[in-house]
């Protein structure tokens, strides 16, 4: 492959992880040669680059050599869409040359396109595509026929619309027809893309005239399989259409690829001259915005509602749009922010009742959809308001705490902090800011010839004046209060009532105790308390007077256009002017600038995540117990039930039975003969091979023999392992095409060590993802000696290493996996220990016996909706529930960190028991799954959302000055110094900065109170609560949505299940439609309902209580009675309700 630029440093780094790589391998390479597997070879080949990932990826389908060609057209054209043109368009010549069949060139070519915009690491290309074939038109000509299946979701819009788009260059290179439409095939879209947005997720629902467009004009047909159990009811049993399910993938296709991509596709149509395109030009004229705005109108930010649309009952709203109270924004990018990923002050997390806990996903008004919370120390926490009156700041957690019991609510939820980068990735103007520090110290900079004044970060009142009349610059942000906030004639009211009722006493102005009433409109609220409150002026209520911070005494008295002579305060001049902010800086003779400008609406999401990966039921051996008897299954899931079933009198009726007939490929001994299910026969120490068993002569599958106390008792005696009280958890049925279990050996180990396995056989990790591009070894738990042995020897500035304060910048490929995650890895690795010397007689690796032994050890990192793994190390661990990463490493799964979760598996483990063989013969099948791992991580091959992490240290004025005209971030990108002007050059891996620090990383609530309130009711009378106490909330909106969007669909959902549902055996697990007529299973067993009463009913009550409480609508109220109704009428039975005379008065 061709040479990255790095440091030498960089280089020693990656050659050390492919030494651990080497020889990880080798030892895996040496077990498996023991022939006790599926396989004699390790089934996960490496790849260096995205030409390598996607030759190893599409593997079957003969692209050998094609890992070159996409260099080199990488190297030609460089944009990764049209390399996947061009390598697709090639393999068709070569298709051509070789005299192949046009379908399976066809086929061929279109997943080599798609892998390589997909990275080689998705599923995509391998199950995306069901199959592309070659259709007719009625006219006698040919096209081409792209079948799309489920797993095309998992490309993205991009994936989709390209995958088309290279069917297209591919068809005229074979000299393919185009595809002539029937209004059959053009009408059945219209009714089944809605449809399918019923189903399942539709980001972009087009109309009809939209749909028309596209597909009527489209030159290849865009087909799938039958992805839902809704059929459509129009349009059904077309000829060229094989099934009349929803097809998902060609809705998605459609709506989220050709429609939301069509500029994309337009400009490489353009590009590269393609012909037959134009309808994406019509499409898009459809969409032209005509331009009515005034350009001489002021910019405004203006409120948006749609991260409020799917709220779920017992995820609070922390703030709705753009109301005053809420999170304040502030431009810069901690530690830990980038890549979707936002920060927020410890105390501010607490404040939210702990729903906001680190990891935890908030759905946010802007810039993006989401966000993961992340910690920062040195921004601003929020202000509250106590029970007895007073107005309280808490920028710790400690301080936070100390009055939590007596909050009676949230005036200000504090600021966000929130990366230039974040705008530039969602395409969202900036918008303006509140003035903060670093704006502050930016312009005196620019005043003051680059030079700081030592006292510029805390000076004295009367210094920070003298500054602003020396420098022209604002008033220092610490004196600063909310004066945009407030209305200049509620300003003039408070000027008003302190130069008539109040005094300076100790440095602090004191006012008596306004009584004013509070009007129902509380932005009518002219009391001096409230308006106090309103400017964040903070201060104490000590009987009958209010006691004003003397931090705010002077800039208070200046600007609101006071005097003071050291006795009494007097008005001095006139207060007015067209804003609040010119009225206090023509009164102060100085300017003051706005401390908060926007406020972002926030909402919780998902919760984070810290969890082995257990199935349900629990797996620790792949292995079927579940027998087959007279044609019936009997779903045995475990060694003793399994045991215990030989001797069942119903299940053999003659005799005990002496062993399991059960269903498993059948397998034979090349020494012995011998028949087994087994990759290894223990008599010969032989690899077994397999063979096609024939079929019973009266049907059903074919079984093999096991006699399972034998092979328990073999397994045991083999690893020296007693019995154990535990019985040994395994599957009732194998999925997998060749139905090939692994030994028992392996699933007695891992009882040992209390774990379990997925179905591919290895043991994971899922944790939320967040990033991380700088840490101190403290906060990880890195003694300094073992941070120079895994080559971090400086930090940031450069400086020798020495202290575990010092800030030090991650390396891409290393991992700070949660503490929870290491205890649980470190029972991993004694399982794997335990294998190697017990299984395949191989020397211990890890001897680990804690979490900290495996510091500096390769694991795999895996996306669930991926089929490519991430060689990386762990080098630390937090006390969050998540997994810290490098933006990059993220971003080479295919994630960005707004919530999104995936896995770590012990490297080894991967290697040793992953095996292809064992994964489901089903559409999906080999998602989720280590089929190709990257080595080393290439900036220019990864997602390139993370290309919009900002690296600076310090953010220009021109930042500030364009986010107050609310430019588009593109204006100013030069000088901001993103991670994609990097690429190409050793600074693409190293000497990123960032803008604000924090004392640790782990600083913050641990578990969200999602998590550990118990019901549903709880989790929804706290959310409640939380809306009740927060300013920024209007808490009856609240209780409406948790009604509408969430309770109520639940409850009319769960009654038409209860009406429409089926019936259950609780012995085998058969399900049926309706009770047959005899009532019981086929097995003899009686039937159980799946659904139940008290599921329909849950939450009628509290909706109930609900709209009293918060006086909801009559409309909410009458919709609950019409259901409560419904129920009533479903499950009483008036034949047997007890009546009294007065029920017919």
């Amino acid at each position: 492959m061709g040479e990255v630029a790095t440091s030498d440093e960089m280089k020693a780094y990656f050659k050390k992880l492919e030494d651990g790589a080497e020889e990880i391998y080798q030892i895996a390479a040496k077990a498996r040669a023991e022939g006790k597997d599926p396989t004699l070879e390790v089934e996960i080949p490496r790849a260096e680059d995205l030409a390598s990932r996607v030759e190893k990826l599409l593997s079957d389908y003969h692209v050998e050599g094609v890992a070159e060609l996409i260099r080199q057209k990488t190297a030609e054209f460089g944009n990764r869409e049209i390399v996947a043109i061009k390598v697709a368009e090639e393999y068709a010549r070569k298709g051509i040359e070789n005299n192949e069949s046009k379908d399976k060139t066809l086929d061929r070519a279109v997943r080599l396109g798609l892998a390589i915009i997909t990275e080689g690491i998705l599923v995509a290309p391998l199950e995306g595509i069901a199959t592309t074939k070659i259709g007719h038109n009625s006219d006698g000509t040919d096209f081409a026929d792209l079948v799309f299946a489920g797993p095309i979701r998992a490309s993205g819009g991009t994936g989709q619309a390209m995958s088309v788009l290279i069917c297209d260059v591919v068809r005229q290179a074979l000299g393919i027809g185009k595809y002539i439409p029937t209004e059959g095939e053009i009408a059945r879209f219209d009714e089944e893309i809605p449809l399918y947005k019923q189903c399942q997720h539709l980001q972009f629902t087009p109309t009809s005239e939209e749909i028309r467009t596209i597909v009527s004009e489209c030159p290849v047909m865009v087909d799938g399989e039958g992805t839902e159990q809704t059929e459509i009811s129009g349009f059904r049993d077309l000829p060229r259409i094989e099934t009349n399910r929803v097809r998902g993938g060609a809705c998605l296709v459609v709506a989220e690829g050709m429609c939301l991509k069509a500029s994309k596709l337009k400009k490489h149509v353009d590009k590269l001259g393609i012909k037959g395109w134009e309808f994406i030009g019509k499409y898009l004229d459809m969409h032209k915005a005509v331009d009515t705005d005034d350009k001489n109108k002021k910019k405004v930010v203006e409120p948006a509602y749609k991260y409020l649309k799917d709220m779920v009952a017992g995820r609070p709203i922390f703030g709705h749009p753009c109301r005053v109270g809420g999170f304040r924004l502030r431009y810069g990018r901690a530690r830990t922010s980038g890549l979707a990923s936002l920060a927020y002050n410890p105390a501010s997390m607490y404040a939210m009742d702990e729903f906001m806990a680190i990891g935890t996903q908030l759905k946010i008004e802007r810039p993006g959809k989401a966000c993961v919370v992340t910690p920062v120390d040195t921004i601003e926490g929020p202000t509250v308001l106590l029970k007895n009156g007073d107005l309280v700041y808490c920028g710790t957690k400690e301080e936070y705490l100390k009055v939590k019991a007596a909050v009676a609510e949230v005036v200000d939820n504090g600021e966000i902090l929130i990366p230039y980068g974040e705008f530039c990735e969602n395409n969202h103007v900036l918008v303006p800011s509140g003035y903060p520090l670093e704006w502050h110290r930016e312009e005196i900079l620019a005043k003051n010839d680059d030079v700081l004044p030592d006292d510029w970060k805390d000076p004295t009142y009367a210094r920070s004046k003298e500054m602003s009349a020396q420098l022209g610059v604002a008033l220092h942000p610490k004196f600063n209060l909310y004066w945009s906030d407030v209305e200049v004639e509620r300003l003039s009211r408070l000027r008003d009532f302190i130069a008539e009722e109040g005094c300076v006493s100790e440095g602090s102005i004191c006012v008596p105790l306004d009584r004013s009433p509070v009007p129902q409109d509380e932005t009518k609220d002219t009391s001096v308390k409230k308006i106090l409150e309103d400017l964040g002026a903070l201060h104490k209520v000590r009987g009958s007077r209010v006691i004003i911070d003397p931090l705010y005494t002077e800039p208070m008295i200046d600007c609101l256009g006071l005097s003071y002579d050291g006795k009494t305060v007097s008005k001095r001049g006139e207060f007015g002017g067209e804003d609040p902010l010119s009225a206090v800086s023509a009164a102060a003779g100085y300017k003051v600038m706005a401390r908060a400008m926007t406020r972002v609406g926030t909402r919780m999401g998902r919760p984070e995540k810290a969890k082995e990966r257990a199935g349900s039921p629990l797996v620790q051996a792949l292995f079927a117990l579940g027998e087959v008897v007279d044609g019936k299954d009997n779903p045995v899931r475990d060694t003793t039930s399994a045991i215990k079933s030989l001797s069942d009198p119903n299940l053999h009726k003659d005799k005990p039975a002496s062993a399991l007939h059960v269903e498993m490929g059948a397998r034979r001994c090349p020494v012995c003969g011998k028949e087994t299910c087994l990759c290894w026969c223990r008599e010969c120490d032989a690899h077994t091979i397999p063979y096609d068993k024939a079929k019973p002569a009266g049907g059903g599958s074919a079984t093999v023999t096991v006699d399972i106390v034998k092979e328990y008792r073999d397994a045991l005696k083999a690893l020296g392992e007693n019995e154990g009280k535990e019985s040994l958890r395994c599957e009732d049925k194998l999925t997998s095409h060749t139905k090939t279990p692994e030994l028992l050996e392996k699933g007695i180990l891992r009882r040992k060590h209390d774990i379990s396995i997925f179905r591919d056989g290895t043991i994971r990790y899922d944790m939320t993802d967040i990033p991380l591009t700088h840490f101190k070894p403290r906060e990880i738990g890195l003694d300094i000696e073992k941070a120079h042995e895994l080559g971090y020897t400086h930090d940031w500035n450069g400086n020798p290493l020495t202290d575990p304060d010092q800030i030090v910048e991650l390396k891409c490929q290393d991992v700070i996996p949660a503490k929870d995650c290491g205890d649980y890895m470190a029972r991993v690795a004694g399982f794997i220990d335990d294998e190697l010397e017990k299984i395949y007689h191989l020397p211990r690796f890890y001897d680990a016996k804690d979490r900290h032994d495996l510091i500096g050890k390769l694991v795999f990192g895996l996306a669930p909706h991926t089929s490519g793994c991430i060689l990386c190390r762990i080098i630390g661990y937090s006390s969050v529930r998540g997994c810290y990463g490098h933006p990059f490493y993220h971003a080479s799964k295919r994630r960005n960190c707004d919530g999104d979760e995936d896995c770590i598996i012990l490297a080894l483990d991967a290697l040793l028991n992953f095996s292809r063989i064992f994964l489901p013969d089903r559409r999906g099948g080999l998602m989720d799954c280590p089929l190709v791992l990257t080595t080393r991580l290439d900036p220019n091959e990864i997602d390139k959302e993370a290309h919009n992490v900002d690296c600076l240290r310090a953010y220009p004025l021109d930042l500030y000055y364009a986010a107050m005209d609310m430019k588009d971030p593109k204006e100013i990108e030069k000088k901001m110094d993103l991670v994609g002007g990097r690429i190409g050059t050793p600074y693409q891996y190293e000497g990123l900065g960032f803008t604000h620090d924090t004392y640790d990383i782990s600083e913050g609530p641990k578990e969200s109170a999602y998590t550990t309130l118990g019901s549903m009711t709880d989790k929804m009378t706290a959310q409640l609560e939380l809306g009740m106490k927060c300013r920024a909330v209007d808490a009856r909106d609240v209780a409406m949505k948790v009604i509408n969007k969430h309770f109520m669909p639940d409850m009319i959902g769960n009654l038409r299940s209860f009406a429409t549902q089926g019936v259950r055996c609780v012995k085998c697990g058969n399900k049926y439609r309706r009770v047959p007529l005899k009532g019981v299973c086929k097995c003899g067993n009686k039937l159980n309902l799946t659904v139940h009463e008290a599921s329909v009913r849950k939450y009628l009550e509290v909706s109930k209580k609900v709209c009293e409480k918060y006086d909801l609508d009559d409309y909410t109220k009458q919709r609950i009675q019409i259901i409560e109704t419904s129920m009533n009428s479903l499950f009483n039975n008036d034949k047997v309700r007890k009546c009294k005379l007065t029920d017919f008065m």
